[in-house]
């Protein structure tokens, strides 16, 4: 299972709270969506409550990228391999261009004892020899169906142990011997059915294999009388005194001295004896990878920081710190000449350069530059329903032109690619497209229409975190710092919170923000003033607005606000799983994707599930171009997701007696479908911007009618033109103006 984490996109450094509310955001990416439904403009029609359906997804990057693990041989060799089944090589200085070994297939494991000879396994069964250069093909280690190898350790070019589980989930392990796999001919237990996830082995052919139940196993090898591998029947726990400790990697510099990273902050340490815990890291922790070389050990944690220690590893080192937080997945130390060294691999592509300092305290040093980027969508933004561009974190964009996606094109090398990106409106084919984008190393770029060619913006607010495109594009900072449409900074940003989005209504050129701690800014005249508070403690993560009246703001709790122009609303619960981020395409019509997955329509009123969007595929983008359409994209694919409606017609009501009178002039509207229409009626008594209007909620009358009456404050007595404008509502089409002449008399 690939896993997508979203802490790259939401951290910068010295935010350190960012990186705990990522942890909380790793979410995992698989399913399907369901089958098509009915397109806008369809004569079927929906009850408020209509559970909508995304479409079939289609596929717009490849997900290949995202290295898994790596193995080192000295600073000049290490092999990586990455979650597509593609494989890289260092010569310690540069790595290699990832090549495709086993298309479609996460490489679990590869071990190398030698700069000649590695073995890698996969997440179906298979494994595969680099030889002198040259990669077999993948083979399946037994005959279906093959066990699933999760780890692999190789002493030597002839003997190699790989660990894992069997399709029942019993433990399973082969070992490879002169050049071919044997099964184990010892059986284990009947009542061992956890299985393996680690194992290293020494030169002396002893291999020491944790399990998923906190157990660890020892095997032996021997080739003399006869080839065979032994072992006890069951594994023993590891540290009984240590409830609920499990190991999740383990590294031996000989038979006799091991160590075990847990999946939570400890680490575990056998003298061939017994084993000893220690917590070496914070309680939040989640994961400690181990990695040996000679007599010298180094721990890692999920939160980026590494400790070390010298067998027999009684005393660790003082914590080291990676100054940007990354989700490391393999760890691989060598011999170096002060001691030894490490190389570490992230989700993002990243290798990390790791060496001990005074007192063996670890430093890092992160690589300038990415050398097998993961292909991951992050973000889509629609000018249009039918003009689209997504992008990825490679730093492509994808474009949707009237039906189709293109393929992928570069736009930027800069690592971690492009995070957000967002266009304004575009209705007509001779108006510039306005889009923007939040890249990697948070700088903004912008898109020029002309060439269709995207470059950086020296003068936005750097680091930028959110834009915004109307007539011109805004840029914000977590700062609070403005830049394009609005300047100068959000007024009382209160301390320890950062401006998190904006959003600037299409056609004009006032946007609205939020924060972190549940506050909102008003643009005016060009410069930010504080406005109402959203809520108190909420951490607000995403806005969009269809006009300066109506904008939805949710937060990461799962909450959504609806915003009038004057105040905002009480909160409505949308997930109980948080909310990720949200768009609108009328007041009518927004479309909120889910933390753990799923996505949810507002319908002017309520909000209620989309049918079928994968328990947990989340949407990383959301666009929503009109009152019918929404795009949303995943890990690597894009949904649309389409409002059926039904043709509407309105007519003006008759006038009846003293209903004409100037200051006073009551008009009606009767707008009928296939079922009694809802939403508001406009009128207007002349047809200039300044002509007295109002605004009035349909009633049913009928079952295929609702009407409406409103009282327009008319200044003048005379002929005058009223007009009726239905603009649709969720279910329902806009009908066109309705019009007539009237003559306003004197009271």
């Amino acid at each position: 299972m690939r896993r997508v984490r979203f802490r790259r996109y939401f951290v910068f450094r010295g935010a350190r709270w960012r990186s705990l509310l990522a942890a909380l955001m790793c979410v995992s990416v698989l399913g399907s969506m369901t089958v098509t439904s009915g397109m806008a403009g369809a004569s079927s029609q929906i009850t408020p409550m209509t559970t909508l359906k995304w479409s079939a997804g289609t596929t717009l990057v490849s997900s290949t990228g995202g290295v898994r693990t790596v193995s080192c041989v000295s600073a000049t060799f290490c092999m990586a391999g990455d979650f597509s089944g593609g494989v890289s090589t260092y010569n310690g200085t540069n790595w290699s261009t990832p090549v495709v070994i086993d298309e479609g297939h996460e490489i679990s494991a590869i071990s190398c004892p030698t700069a000649t000879f590695c073995v890698a396994t996969d997440r179906v069964g298979n494994y595969l020899i680099w030889n002198n250069g040259s990669w077999g093909s993948p083979t399946a280690i037994a005959s279906s169906p093959s066990p699933i190898m999760s780890a692999v350790s190789c002493a030597s070019p002839s003997f190699c142990l790989a660990v894992g589980r069997t399709a029942n989930f019993s433990p399973a392990d082969f070992y490879y011997y002169n050049g071919t796999w044997y099964p184990d001919t010892l059986a284990f237990a009947s009542t061992d059915v956890v299985p393996f996830d680690a194992v290293s082995c020494t030169s002396s052919l002893v291999c020491l294999a944790t399990d998923q139940g906190g157990g660890v196993m020892t095997f032996t090898f021997t080739s003399s009388p006869v080839v065979q591998l032994t072992h006890a029947a069951s594994t023993t726990p590891i540290d009984p005194g240590v409830k609920g400790f499990v190991g999740a990697s383990i590294a031996c510099v000989s038979a006799s001295s091991c160590v075990v990273g847990s999946f939570a902050n400890q680490v575990s340490t056998y003298n061939g004896t017994t084993w000893t815990t220690q917590a070496v890291f914070a309680p939040t922790t989640l994961g400690v990878l181990v990695s040996c070389a000679l007599s010298t050990c180094v721990a890692n944690s999920s939160t980026s920081q590494g400790v070390s220690a010298v067998a027999p590893f009684t005393t660790w080192s003082t914590v080291g710190q990676l100054d940007a937080p990354s989700q490391i997945n393999g760890l691989s130390c060598f011999p170096s000449a002060s001691s030894i060294a490490c190389l570490a691999v992230d989700n993002d592509g990243f290798s990390i350069a790791i060496a001990l300092g005074a007192g063996g305290v670890p430093s890092f040093t992160e690589a300038s530059s990415t050398f097998d980027a993961p292909h991951t969508l992050t973000s889509v933004t629609c000018a249009s329903a039918t003009y689209c561009i997504a992008s990825d974190t490679a730093g492509e964009t994808v474009t949707y032109r009237s039906g189709t996606w293109s393929a992928p094109l570069p736009v930027t090398t800069i690592p971690l690619g492009i995070r957000a990106i967002r266009c304004g409106a575009s209705t007509k084919s001779s108006q510039p497209l306005r889009c923007a984008a939040v890249v990697g190393n948070y700088l903004a770029y912008a898109f020029t229409s002309a060439t269709a060619t995207w470059s950086p913006v020296p003068s936005a607010s750097t680091p930028t975190f959110a834009v915004s495109c109307a007539q011109q594009c805004e840029y914000l900072s977590p700062q609070g710092r403005s830049s394009g449409l609005v300047q100068g900074y959000l007024p009382k940003l209160p301390v320890g919170a950062i401006a998190t989005d904006v959003s600037c209504p299409t056609g004009g050129v006032e946007c609205v923000a939020v924060d972190s701690s549940g506050g909102s800014y008003l643009s005016h005249q060009g410069r930010w003033i504080l406005g109402p508070k959203v809520a108190n403690q909420a951490t607000l993560w995403s806005v969009s607005c269809v006009s300066t009246s109506f904008c939805e703001a949710t937060d990461i709790e799962g909450r959504a606000y609806s915003f009038n122009g004057t105040k905002w609303s009480a909160p409505q619960k949308v997930s109980a799983f948080g909310v990720y981020n949200v768009s609108c395409g009328a007041t009518y019509f927004c479309v909120a994707s889910g933390l753990s997955g799923g996505a949810y329509v507002f319908n002017g009123k309520d909000w209620a599930p989309t049918a079928s969007l994968g328990g947990s595929n989340v949407l990383h983008g959301l666009s929503c171009a009109s009152a019918t359409s929404c795009v949303g994209v995943d890990g690597s694919q894009a949904f649309s997701l389409s409002v059926p409606t039904a043709a509407t017609t309105i007519a003006l009501l008759a006038s009846t007696r003293r209903e004409n009178v100037v200051g006073r002039t009551i008009v009606g509207a009767l707008v009928t479908s296939a079922t009694a229409p809802t939403g508001q009626v406009s009128f207007s008594a002349g047809l200039g911007t300044s002509a007295p209007s109002c605004v009035a909620t349909l009633k049913k009358v009928s079952a295929t009618q609702s009407s409406v009456h409103c009282t327009l404050r008319t200044t003048h007595v005379g002929e005058t033109t009223l007009e009726a404008n239905f603009a649709g509502s969720y279910g329902f089409a806009p009908a066109p103006a309705a019009m007539r002449h009237e003559i306003i008399i004197a009271k």
